[in-house]
């Protein structure tokens, strides 16, 4: 799986595909939360949503090194900065949830594209470009997949 708009309709098929009461096989999300967190992602990447980096300027080249290796998978439990449990959910379906994951995956595709060579904040990394947003969404994508055997 890939992030781009060509496979945007795979992400969606599979998420349809997902059952609203699969338990995970980590974590405590439903597979809505695991939606809405992927809609937050992507809408940081887009310009739609700036969380400030909360990692230590000298941290920051190691976490390059782990969170932008394509290699190195994330962390089964791993746990994003600021989520202490589960938030409210904001869309009223599942349905609904994954129509606005689709659009704010095009947004991403469209900002840069606009804006070629932007740098966009990444709450653990700083700064990164579309290409470095490119393995970080496919990494995301690839935990939380798995975590609800998508993947």
């Amino acid at each position: 799986m890939s992030i781009s708009i060509k496979e945007t309709q795979e992400i969606v098929n599979q998420l349809l595909q997902l059952d609203v009461n699969k338990q995970p096989e980590w974590g405590i999300m439903t597979p809505q939360h695991m939606v809405e967190h992927l809609i937050v992602s992507m809408k940081m990447s887009n310009g739609g949503f700036i969380i400030p980096c909360r990692t230590p300027k000298e941290m920051i080249p190691k976490y390059k090194e782990i969170v932008l290796n394509p290699a190195i998978e994330m962390e089964r439990g791993i746990k994003a900065g600021g989520m202490d449990g589960l938030l409210d959910l904001r869309y009223p379906s599942m349905q609904t949830a994954i129509e606005k994951l689709a659009s704010e995956i095009e947004k991403f595709h469209t900002y840069f594209q606009e804006n070629p060579g932007a740098l966009v904040m990444n709450p653990v990394v700083d700064e990164i470009g579309y290409e470095d947003w490119i393995i970080f969404h496919n990494k995301h994508f690839k935990h939380h997949f798995t975590q609800f055997g998508l993947a």
